[in-house]
């Protein structure tokens, strides 16, 4: 039986979100590659809930934190920014005129959060815009999906040893590589189809899977995450930069 509740009875208030001391280490040519490459790196912590923005300034690294929710998966483009976190994925848009106005800090660039997308807690280990559109793991799902206004996401692919999807988390898949702005490679701890069956298997059972054959390449990994298309020829470059 449900308990009325008295109409003078007053909710508790929410409590503050309770503040993360957040620690960190930097080699000394961090602030030297980020100038030679021109480029500014984003990093999502899981437990912190923070977004870093690490840049170089006057030889110097310079870090930034935003909050983020259980923040995950980040996903780029020159004219928007996509952060997964606890329940909705967060939507930021370039605004030149406002990075204009900041040129004197530095700055060539400023994103603004626009939107947020809610998905439930799915765990949005990895995303990526394919085009306009935006990709992500759902690894809750066993799913890659994509976004849409009526729905919290739409399911676009899963491993063919996952029979049905169910927030069970059966092979934690967790990464999404890009080959030629296309999805082409997903990583999972192993080839369970049981809720949560992968975790006795996640030293061992982590494999890669080539999308375009959905045939698992690779076997054997501890906790793979994250594959990456490497172009050989960029590679030799940056060996000689290293070597001098």
């Amino acid at each position: 039986m449900t308990q009325p509740v008295a109409a003078d009875v007053q909710p508790e208030p929410e409590k503050p979100p309770t503040a993360r001391e957040v620690d960190y280490e930097h080699s000394l040519n961090l602030a030297p590659l980020l100038e030679h490459l021109r480029v500014t790196l984003l990093i999502s912590t899981y437990q912190a809930g923070k977004l870093v923005v690490v840049s170089a300034r006057e030889g110097k690294p310079d870090f930034a934190f935003h909050s983020f929710e259980r923040a995950m998966g980040v996903a780029v483009r020159p004219d928007r920014l996509a952060v997964g976190a606890r329940a909705q994925i967060w939507l930021l848009r370039s605004a030149p005129d406002i990075a204009a106005r900041l040129a004197g800090r530095g700055y060539d660039a400023c994103y603004l959060t626009r939107a947020a997308h809610f998905t439930g807690d799915v765990h949005v280990h990895e995303m990526a815009w394919v085009g306009d559109e935006l990709w992500f793991v759902n690894t809750m799902f066993s799913c890659l999906c994509t976004l849409h206004d009526n729905f919290s996401f739409v399911p676009r692919w899963k491993p063919p040893f996952i029979t049905n999807l169910a927030a069970e988390d059966r092979c934690h898949l967790n990464g999404l590589g890009l080959v030629d702005g296309k999805p082409r490679y997903v990583t999972f701890m192993a080839e369970t189809n049981e809720a949560r069956g992968w975790r006795p298997h996640k030293a061992t059972g982590g494999c890669l899977m080539d999308l375009a054959t959905n045939e698992v390449i690779a076997r054997g990994f501890a906790m793979p995450h994250s594959p990456r298309f490497a172009n050989v020829h960029r590679m030799r470059n940056w060996t000689r930069f290293w070597n001098g």
